[in-house]
């Protein structure tokens, strides 16, 4: 597996300069979550630097390395095919960085639905994209402040603010979200 000094050069060199920015703040983010609700902090270093690695391909792209990686799309995936871009990144992690530590990868993958059995590592890639500093919104501070109390309550809010968010928009809500969601309310999964 790459060093961190390493990935972080080559994240910088793949990434505008805007979403490695953003990276960063992500990855600051994660190291504060991680002392306070018992992280992998290495882990989450590299979960940080390539949750977005696949972000601003084009539609094409992401298609095109998720199906020949063997994955089906969804047809909300074709429908809005920038939820790819959570698989993509943990394709391009294990093919061009090496990474095989499937909490990374699983990190990487679900930072933007959530999933059913959510681990505290994915719960906190999930939430310091969502509040990292850069995010000025209302809502960001909100979880963000949850965030430093509560792990769960954040995702909780988080998702309730998306999913609000998206019916409001009436736009198509990812299965993921919804089901992890209900995990959460009643199952004590995270701190």
């Amino acid at each position: 597996m790459v060093t961190i000094y390493k990935l972080r050069e080559e994240v910088k060199k793949r990434l505008s300069l805007n979403r490695f920015e953003h990276s960063e703040r992500v990855t600051d983010m994660s190291k504060k979550l991680s002392k306070i609700w018992s992280g992998d902090t290495t882990k989450l270093i590299y979960a940080a630097y390539l949750h977005d690695i696949a972000r601003d391909m084009p539609t094409k792209n992401l298609i095109k390395i998720v199906k020949e990686n063997g994955y089906r799309i969804s047809k909300l995936e074709h429908a809005k095919p920038v939820l790819l871009h959570g698989l993509a990144g943990t394709i391009i992690a294990e093919t061009i960085f090496g990474i095989n530590d499937q909490s990374i990868l699983n990190a990487i993958r679900y930072h933007t639905t959530g999933r059913k059995g959510i681990t505290v590592n994915e719960a906190i890639i999930y939430v310091a994209d969502f509040t990292e500093c850069g995010r000025k919104f209302k809502e960001a501070n909100i979880v963000r402040k949850i965030s430093f109390k509560n792990l769960k309550e954040a995702v909780l809010k988080e998702t309730e603010l998306n999913i609000c968010f998206l019916m409001n928009k009436r736009k198509p809500i990812h299965p993921y979200s919804i089901e992890m969601f209900n995990d959460l309310l009643k199952n004590e999964i995270l701190p």
